[in-house]
Formats: structure tokens, C-alpha cells, sequence
């Protein structure tokens, strides 16, 4: 509970609190759906026999997810935009598919 007095914490970013935790949230959920999509991807990949593109790909998944658990800028858009990109692709597959 915030008195009158108090002053709201913030962080370095000058960020309240309460909005941190947002986006700290909403990047948990960009990961979960980054490594969702990277297996779904590398899977294909071993099923239609390219094993050494499945395999770059999932060092290369990797390489990203680590980065992006340590919070590099640049990782962290790779993800956002990898996560964007897949949600882009599936509603252009469902309205593909609903079309017919």
C-alpha cells in the first residue's frame, strides 16, 4: 500500500514497477512462443530429410535464445519478430484454407 508521502518505486529506466512487470511478462510469453515455433520448425526440418538444415537452424534457435534470455536488444527483436512473423504466416494458412 502507497502513502501520500511515498514515492512510487521506479527502476533505472524510469519505469514504475507495475510496468517492468508488464513487459517482463509479455517478453515470457514472446519466448515460450519463440521456442514453440523453433521446435515446430526444426521438426520439419528432420522430417523431410534435411538433417543439416535442422541442425543450423536449431543451433542457430539457440544461439538466439540464449541472447534473448540475457536481454540483448538485438536478440530480443529477432524473437519478437520471429514469434510476428509465424503468427503473420499462420492466419495467411487459415484464411488460405477456409477460402477454398
Amino acid at each position: 500500500m502507497m502513502y501520500l508521502n511515498e514515492e512510487p518505486e521506479v527502476n533505472a529506466m524510469y519505469q514504475f514497477e507495475k510496468e517492468a512487470q508488464r513487459k517482463e511478462k509479455t517478453y515470457k510469453i514472446y519466448v515460450v512462443l519463440f521456442v514453440i515455433s523453433a521446435l515446430i520448425n526444426v521438426i520439419l526440418m528432420f522430417t523431410n530429410d534435411s538433417i543439416l538444415r535442422g541442425v543450423v537452424s536449431l543451433l542457430l534457435f539457440s544461439i538466439i535464445l540464449y541472447h534473448g534470455l540475457k536481454k540483448k536488444d538485438w536478440a530480443e527483436l529477432i524473437v519478437k519478430f520471429v514469434v510476428w512473423i509465424h503468427i503473420f504466416l499462420l492466419l495467411i494458412i487459415i484464411l488460405t484454407l477456409t477460402i477454398k
